[in-house]
C-alpha cells in the first residue's frame, strides 16, 4: 500500500513518492546517484518516510556526499527535517522546492502538470508528458474533476483504489473504490489503468475487477517491483 515510482526515460529518472519499503526496492536495481530528482505528492508518512533513508544513503555515499532535489508541497522541508538532527546536512542532501497545484514543472525531458487531489492535506495529483506518452498519477484522493484532467487520454493512469464498494460506508474526500478509479479512468479517456494504493486487506484482484465494471480498457494491479514499458 506504500506509494513509491520511478519513471523512466533513456537519460532521467523521476522517483514519484517515497513511503516505506520503496528504497530497498530502488537499490535493487539503481544506486541512488542515478535519481535525478524526486517529487512528494504529500505529506503522509506512507508516500514520504524512506526520504530519510534516501538521505542517509546520499549524505554517506562511497563516492561522496550526493544531493537530489525534491519537489513537494510547501513546508515540506521544516516539516520533514524535525524527525533527525539537522546539522544542516538535511537541506544539502535533499534540496526542496516547492511545488503546487497549477503549477509545471520541467525536470529534464518530462513536463509535470500538478493538479490539486481530493486528499484531507494538500495533495498534488500528476500529469506527467515526454514527446511521446503521458502518465498522470492520482496520489491519494478521492474522485475530483481534477482527476479527469489530469488523465485526460493518458497512456497510463496510475489512480489510488483503496477499497471496495462493498464496504460502504466509507470516508470520504479520502480514497477512492475500484469502481471510482474506474470511472474516473473512463472519464478521461486514459488508455490502461494501474490500480494501486490497495488497503492490504482487500484483494487487489477483487479492486481491479471493480475497475474493469465501470471501464473498458486494459486495468493492471501495482505490486513490488512491477515495471511497464510505454
Amino acid at each position: 500500500m506504500c506509494s513509491s515510482y520511478l519513471l523512466e526515460t533513456p537519460d532521467y529518472r523521476l522517483l514519484v513518492d517515497c513511503g516505506n519499503g520503496s528504497l530497498s526496492n530502488l537499490q535493487q536495481r539503481w544506486d541512488v546517484a542515478d535519481i535525478d530528482a524526486v517529487l512528494i505528492s504529500h505529506l503522509h508518512p506512507d508516500h514520504f518516510s524512506d526520504l530519510y533513508g534516501l538521505y542517509y544513503t546520499l549524505r554517506f555515499h562511497p563516492d561522496g556526499p550526493l544531493s537530489v532535489p525534491v519537489y513537494a508541497p510547501g513546508g515540506a522541508q521544516r516539516h520533514l527535517a524535525q524527525v533527525v538532527n539537522d546539522d544542516g546536512e538535511f537541506a544539502n542532501r535533499l534540496h526542496f522546492h516547492a511545488a503546487s497545484a497549477g503549477s509545471r514543472l520541467q525536470l529534464g525531458p518530462l513536463t509535470l502538470d500538478l493538479f490539486r487531489a481530493n486528499h484531507p492535506v494538500e495533495t498534488l495529483a500528476l500529469r506527467v508528458a515526454t514527446d511521446r506518452v503521458v502518465v498522470a498519477y492520482s496520489a491519494d484522493s478521492a474522485a475530483t474533476p481534477a482527476l479527469t484532467e489530469a488523465a485526460r487520454d493518458a497512456d497510463l493512469f496510475l489512480c489510488d483504489a483503496t477499497w471496495l464498494e462493498r464496504h460502504r460506508p466509507l470516508p470520504s474526500g479520502i480514497h477512492m473504490t475500484g469502481a471510482e478509479a474506474g470511472r474516473q479512468a473512463a472519464d478521461a479517456g486514459a488508455a490502461r489503468l494501474l490500480v494501486t494504493h490497495v488497503i492490504p486487506s482487500n484483494d487487489p484482484a477483487e479492486v481491479a475487477a471493480e475497475a474493469a465494471a465501470n471501464y473498458d480498457g486494459e486495468v493492471l494491479v501495482a505490486n513490488d517491483m512491477f515495471s511497464i514499458e510505454l
